[in-house]
């Protein structure tokens, strides 16, 4: 099966957003044994819509299109897709209903204008849309399928899960079957995690095993190719096995495993409490871990303390300690633990310390300089960092070196 994707929007031909729809399109296609050709993105016009899609149907089995499905004046993919099919657009009753409930539900009164988003190609099959108004649909053009779907990811994704993905699932077409899986990591620099498994990265090999690096964290991917699912899986096993063998303790989680839930995971396991002191991250490592419902039956407390007369009169950091050294120092991110654990009467006290940029340093203390500490009833230990790049991304790394830290506290038995 061979699939084209098709990406509308002025804002996206213009590169004034980044074109993550296509990314993520690509890798679900991908998962499902389609080839994809090729990624276009055209303006919203609705000539231009209809042309390209005329010009890839003749090269593939489905073509899958997002953006342009809304009520504005250039949201013209409906139009688009109905003349390279040939058809008109009729209203879709059902549509129509859950925008008007949708609408109802929050209290307002639906603008005429949306009733536009309840047209559809006639003939086609709608894919009704659970997290907004638009629906998406799918018809032919050419012996080609045709599904649309809107642009905002939340929506597109949902309706790709819901609907497209069983549609292609569906469709007599030959098709290998694609196994993937993914072993995440963090603290370990992706050079040596390529080091280390580096014979099992022939270009040829299948499983394909290959690195991708999203905000620190590092993913190992494996991609078997074969003809039943069984096989694909007898493939993969042993190539996991391996890596999990060599990259030990680096490795956090799998699939779609996070680094925050992977921490909260070892909570729940060890029925340990947390208290968190942050200073230069800010707040981020309580909203990591917040993400996971249920958190708060481990984390008691996550204290901002920015300032020195914070550290000292909220966690008991002595101020000649921080009159001698520095608030941005071993001492200090020690202090901090011990004061925020003591504090909370938690097991664990977690801290971080440190200067974002992009002002503050000095040769003796750069930008970038972080301490972690970590007290628990065996001591307190403490961690110093020297981070690269800009002040959002001092602030990302530093959070999660310090969950790192945590979590690797948390796996020892």
């Amino acid at each position: 099966m061979k699939a084209v994707i098709l990406s509308v929007g002025d804002e996206v031909v213009a590169g004034q957003i980044v074109d993550s729809n296509a990314a993520w399109l690509a890798e679900q296609l991908s998962e499902l044994g389609v080839e994809i050709l090729r990624h276009e993105a055209v303006r919203d016009v609705g000539d231009e819509i209809e042309a390209a899609i005329r010009r890839n149907a003749p090269d593939c089995d489905i073509i899958v299109v997002s953006g342009g499905l809304g009520p504005t004046e250039d949201d013209l993919t409906r139009h688009g897709v109905a003349k390279a099919a040939g058809v008109g657009l009729i209203l879709d009753d059902a549509s129509l209903e859950h925008m008007e409930q949708r609408f109802y539900r929050y209290g307002r009164t639906m603008p005429p204008r949306n009733r536009i988003q309840a047209m559809v190609p006639e003939g086609c099959t709608v894919m009704p849309n659970s997290h907004g108004t638009a629906p998406g649909f799918i018809t032919s053009c050419n012996n080609a399928c045709v599904a649309a779907m809107p642009g905002v990811p939340r929506e597109m994704k949902a309706m790709f899960a819901d609907h497209l993905r069983p549609f292609i699932e569906a469709m007599p077409v030959a098709r290998q079957t694609v196994r993937v899986e993914r072993l995440h990591l963090y603290g370990m620099p992706e050079s040596s995690v390529n080091q280390t498994i580096l014979h099992l990265m022939q270009r040829d090999a299948n499983p394909l095993v290959g690195l991708l690096v999203s905000e620190g964290v590092i993913t190992v991917k494996l991609t078997a190719t074969a003809r039943s699912a069984d096989e694909a899986a007898a493939l993969i096993a042993p190539v996991r096995e391996e890596c999990e063998r060599l990259l030990g303790e680096a490795i956090f989680g799998a699939d779609g495993q996070s680094l925050h839930g992977a921490v909260a995971d070892l909570f729940e396991r060890h029925g340990k409490t947390l208290a968190v002191a942050e200073s230069c991250t800010g707040g981020l490592i309580g909203h990591y871990l917040t993400e996971v419902p249920g958190i708060s039956r481990f984390l008691l407390e996550d204290l901002v303390t920015y300032s020195n007369q914070a550290k000292t009169e909220l966690l008991g950091v002595p101020a000649e300690t921080i009159a001698a050294v520095g608030a941005v120092s071993e001492e200090v991110a020690a202090a901090m633990a011990e004061g925020v654990r003591r504090r909370a009467k938690a097991d664990i006290g977690l801290s971080t310390t440190g200067i974002a940029g992009p002002t503050g340093g000095s040769p003796e203390k750069p930008v970038g300089l972080v301490y972690c500490g970590l007290a628990a009833e065996g001591g307190t230990h403490v961690e110093r960092l020297t981070l690269v790049g800009d002040r959002s991304v001092v602030k990302e790394r530093a959070a999660k070196y310090a969950l790192n830290i945590l979590r690797l506290h948390l796996r020892i038995p």
